[in-house]
């Protein structure tokens, strides 16, 4: 049993160091494909380690996209916001307390009983739309 936890916590450091090092949001397909070479070979493996990433507040599930990314926040409990290239398919969370507040009052107003939000900007990066306008 302790050898089975070693080994399902090293999958789960090996899943988040990929997604850490990929600027870019990842399917778990795409994962499992990249970490073939590090022994992971089974899909049910790294679907295991994004539950238990995902409820460590340590990666974010991009809802549109049905891709996972590391967590840039260092506060876990913070209202996902990301802003998410059409062109590269780069991701950046975006971190901001009143727009976080404003989401919380606007549900509270409304009586709705949130579980959790996910906030998903779509458009151009900086570079994508310099690159566009030439």
């Amino acid at each position: 049993m302790a050898r089975r936890n070693s080994e399902q916590a090293a999958n789960h450091e090996t899943v988040f160091a990929a997604l850490n090092a990929s600027r870019k949001p990842m399917t778990a397909y795409d994962l499992l494909a990249r970490l073939k070479t590090k022994g992971i070979t089974a899909p049910t493996t790294v679907y295991r380690a994004l539950e238990r990433l995902l409820g460590e507040g340590r990666v974010h599930r991009l809802e549109s996209l049905n891709a996972f990314i590391a967590c840039e926040c260092a506060d876990k409990s913070h209202t996902a916001m990301f802003s998410i290239c059409a062109d590269c398919g780069q991701a950046e969370e975006i971190a901001s307390a009143k727009l976080q507040d404003d989401l919380m009052a606007l549900a509270r107003r409304s009586g709705f009983k949130l579980s959790h939000s996910v906030v998903e900007l779509h458009g151009r990066c900086k570079s994508c739309a310099a690159e566009a306008k030439h």
